[in-house]
């Protein structure tokens, strides 16, 4: 049976695009969930900042002003180097994904990269649903139900970890069925990833899976239905745009049917597409 978390994470690790990278570097910085105000420094799971001084030999060591890790490298690092347990799963999570992008990580991390992957387009969908709440003077609590589904925090028991598969399934075909925007998927190209997706350890099953979810005709209006909430439908359409280059006429109509069809609000998609530094 494919383990669909794993899945999720080799996706988002090796990028169904040659954006993909970039755009998740971004969302993970001062720019996105990890600034100042960002969705993490609500939860009370972004570091500290340095003060200017340690900042400036930081950057001045790294020839890099910008760190695209910005506010989590130390998150990364203390992950990488501690592990997971005992940490929540959101900075658990997030944290090895960034050391994956960073280069770290190997198939000992990749359950941890699952969660990742779920936990930072949960992190996108919330922020991007406070702040559109926050333009029309509402406030936007996140309960329980909804760290659960953004992978903010672990499944209690067996329906909880029920409910999260079926997000996690839901987010892998919709990333799959975006991919077919321009009417067909390069299954040589599907090949490739799948290729350097076993890398990472994923099994027979999986890359099964993926490539059997590659050949099926297009079903957004399926995966549309299955969405349970607004917020998932948020998490659902940050996937969607992660997966795509959004350079030609077909993508961009596939993402405004889809933004319609979950019924996302033009605030909601702006901001998700701030956050992944999409114009």
């Amino acid at each position: 049976m494919a383990n669909t978390t794993d899945l999720l994470g080799a996706l988002l690790k090796r990028g169904m695009t040659d954006s993909s990278a970039g755009r998740i570097e971004h969302s993970l910085s001062d720019k996105g969930i990890g600034g100042l105000g960002g969705i993490l420094e609500q939860l009370g799971m972004a570091p500290a900042k340095e003060p200017a001084t340690a900042q400036a030999r930081r950057e001045s060591a790294s020839g890099s002003p910008t760190d695209a890790m910005g506010s989590l490298g130390e998150i990364a690092k203390s992950i990488l180097g501690e592990g997971t347990q005992g940490k929540s799963l959101a900075a658990g999570g997030l944290g090895a994904l960034v050391g994956a992008i960073l280069g770290g990580g190997g198939k000992s991390a990749k359950g941890a990269i699952g969660g990742g992957a779920l936990a930072l387009l949960g992190s996108i969908a919330l922020q991007a649903l406070r702040s559109a709440s926050q333009q029309k003077s509402q406030s936007q609590a996140i309960d329980s139900a909804g760290q659960l589904a953004a992978g903010l925090r672990a499944p209690e028991n067996a329906q909880e970890k029920k409910d999260v598969q079926a997000i996690v399934d839901l987010t892998v075909q919709a990333m799959i069925n975006a991919a077919k925007a321009d009417g067909s998927i390069d299954e040589d190209e599907m090949q490739k990833i799948v290729g350097e997706m076993q890398e990472d350890g994923i099994s027979k099953a999986e890359r099964e899976y993926l490539l059997e979810e590659v050949r099926k005709p297009q079903r957004t209006a399926e995966i549309v239905g299955a969405v349970p909430n607004r917020q998932v439908a948020a998490q659902v359409y940050a996937a969607s745009l992660l997966a795509i280059e959004v350079d030609t006429p077909a993508e961009k109509a596939y993402l405004q049917t889809l933004a319609r069809d979950l019924k996302l609000d033009s605030q909601v998609v702006s901001q998700i597409h701030s956050t992944l530094g999409v114009a």
